[in-house]
């Protein structure tokens, strides 16, 4: 992973400051990710309540990956405009839950993009070359998956138990760069054993209105050497990377 310099550091503090406290006048400036050839940025969407992330591709193609909560249509709207988000190609849903599925309504009827929310164990899929999406795990109407692109591997948990951890110990995760907790990182998991088996360097943990992540997690997580980016605290996450190597940005 390679690191960020101090002035694209400001620059990107500067742009969303702008955008979380503008003024009533103000148009809101947008942040262009300058994306060549196969590069790809994640974008892990700080909303007030629920989970969003955007898969935008050098070639043009986006995809959102859920939808956040019901309440967050205005803020999901703002972060798209910030982010030069004209078309959404694709919607992936990994839940039902109204945190994951609150806006979807507000983003077909705008966007019209192709639905994936039906997964099985076996079922692979291709958003677009290079970038290979697999269901580990698929339980009570959620699916927790692996997100390759290159050499980059997003684990992307949508279950807390010790089922899904002994299932997942048994794969080639070894690999894994950046681990979605699931449930907001408000419950005990994942646990020490799994944590040494996928060995990742980032977590991610998204906002849930009015709860805070467990602390005995989060001192896990330190205890294991992983940056952990909460989006109630760093604001925007920005994974920018290509078929070799990433760079994690936040502001």
């Amino acid at each position: 992973m390679k690191g960020v310099d101090g002035l694209q550091w400001v620059l990107f503090f500067m742009l969303v400051n702008s955008l979380m406290h503008p003024s009533p006048e103000e148009h809101i400036q947008k942040i262009d990710m300058m994306l060549e050839e196969e590069e790809m940025a994640i974008i892990f969407l700080p909303l007030s309540d629920g989970e969003a992330t955007l898969f935008k591709h050098a070639s043009g193609k986006t995809v959102l990956l859920n939808t956040g909560a019901p309440h967050t249509e205005r803020e999901l709207k703002r972060w798209f405009e910030q982010f030069h988000v004209t078309e959404i190609d694709e919607l992936i849903l990994t839940s039902d839950d109204r945190e994951y599925t609150g806006n979807v309504d507000w983003v077909m009827k705008t966007y019209e993009p192709k639905v994936i929310k039906e997964w099985k164990d076996s079922k692979k899929y291709e958003p677009f070359p290079n970038f290979k999406i697999s269901p580990l795990y698929v339980a009570h109407g959620d699916v927790t998956m692996s997100l390759q692109y290159g050499r980059l591997r997003l684990l992307y948990m949508a279950h807390a138990d010790d089922d899904v951890e002994q299932k997942l110990m048994k794969l080639p995760l070894s690999d894994v760069n950046i681990l979605k907790i699931a449930h907001f990182g408000l419950v005990d998991y994942p646990r020490t054993s799994f944590l040494k088996h996928v060995d990742p360097q980032v977590a991610i943990i998204f906002k849930k209105h009015g709860s805070w992540p467990n602390e005995r997690l989060l001192e896990r997580l330190y205890a294991a050497w992983i940056d952990c980016y909460e989006t109630s605290r760093f604001g925007v996450i920005v994974v920018k990377c290509n078929l070799k190597e990433y760079d994690v940005m936040t502001f």
